[in-house]
Formats: structure tokens, sequence, C-alpha cells
């Protein structure tokens, strides 16, 4: 069993004892201001979007862009887009699309934590998407037990957000479109990029105190 085989939250919460809830979560959040070049770039892969895009072209068109233009602010955040070998036993495990991991040298990537997933909604499955991103978070947190880890699912027009504490997964009611709404997507990303590093330098705080 993988990731990919959890196919709805619903499936990860029932092996999993995890608690779902949806309601507003990020709702103060400010909107990120983005360059002329990259809204100029953003409009362009917007017009040039074919229907069904294959796997590829919605990554590198739409998805990898953003997170790249925001990531570059967060130097503790390694990003890994198919890459990154997340196991925890038999049934949480697999590479994530793709994956924001800590680490607390900015040029070394070993020993890293991983702290956000990130799965495409494949033909605009975002139910699919979610099973395997949930499964993915919870990954994280077995490995990392009291840390928040946070998850979003993308077609590459529309985004969605959550995050797990403890063992509640909190899914962000709203939807946001990048077509109307790119600067409020970069607003979020900055917003959970920034938590989730605090979350790691909190977690490394803590372990370090009790190792002293």
């Amino acid at each position: 069993m993988a990731f990919s085989d959890f196919k709805t939250i619903f499936d990860v919460a029932n092996s999993y004892q995890t608690k779902l809830t949806k309601n507003v979560l990020f709702g103060d959040v400010l909107p990120m201001e983005l360059s002329k070049e990259f809204m100029e770039d953003l409009s362009y892969c917007l017009d040039m979007k074919k229907p069904n895009p294959s796997a590829i072209a919605l990554s590198e068109n739409l998805i990898s862009p953003i997170i790249r233009y925001v990531g570059r602010h967060h130097r503790n955040l390694l990003i890994w887009s198919r890459e990154y070998d997340l196991k925890v036993d038999d049934k949480l495990c697999g590479t994530p699309d793709y994956l924001f991991s800590y680490t607390e040298q900015p040029d070394t990537v070993s020993n890293t934590m991983p702290l956000v997933c990130v799965s495409e909604a494949k033909v605009d499955n975002f139910t699919l998407a979610w099973g395997q991103t949930l499964a993915e978070m919870v990954a994280c947190q077995k490995l990392y037990p009291t840390m928040v880890i946070y998850g979003f699912a993308s077609n590459g027009e529309m985004w969605q957000f959550a995050k797990l504490e403890d063992n509640v997964f909190h899914q962000d009611k709203n939807s946001y479109n990048i077509a109307t709404q790119p600067n409020q997507i970069a607003g979020l990303l900055n917003y959970i990029f920034a938590q989730a590093v605090l979350e790691a330098q909190k977690f490394l705080k803590h372990h370090n105190n009790m190792s002293a």
C-alpha cells in the first residue's frame, strides 16, 4: 500500500483515527505582491492552457512557478518535486508530487524535516488528491509528533489548503482561483511556509532541551 492507494480523506481518517473538519482557516492572511514579470508569465500560461493538460504541463506551467516564487523567500525550506522518498511503514510510503522540508542549513539536503505536502488534482480530481495529501501529512506527523503539518492540493487553476494538528484534519472550506486570486494564493503559501519553519524550529528547540 502507498499514499496513492488512499482514495479519499475518509480512507485515511478510518485507518488512522483522524477527525475531519472543514471551516475558514486563513481568512486573515494578507495577499502577497507578485512581480509584473511573474504576472505576465502567469497570464500567458493561463491563456495557453490546453484542455486536460498532462501532469507535467500542469506542474511546470501553473503550480511550480508560484511555489518557487514564494519558496525563495524561505531559505530553510527545500522544495522537492517527485524526488522525496517519504516512508513510515509499508502503508504510509511513497513519493509526494511536491514536498517541502525544513533544514537548519540552507545548503544541506540531508536530515531534513518534511512539513508541507502537495498533490496535483489530476483531471480535477480533488477527492483523490486530498486522500493522497492527507496520507502524506499523517506520515510526516508520525515522523515528527506534536508538529502541525500543512498541505494543499491544486489542479493548477484552483487551490485548496489544509493543516493537520494533533489528530484533527482542518480543511479550509474556501478554494482559490489563480486566475483571479494569484496574490491571495501567494499570501497563503507565504504564510504556510513561514508557519512550517516556526513549527520545525519549535520542535527542534524542545527536542534539544529534552536532550540537554
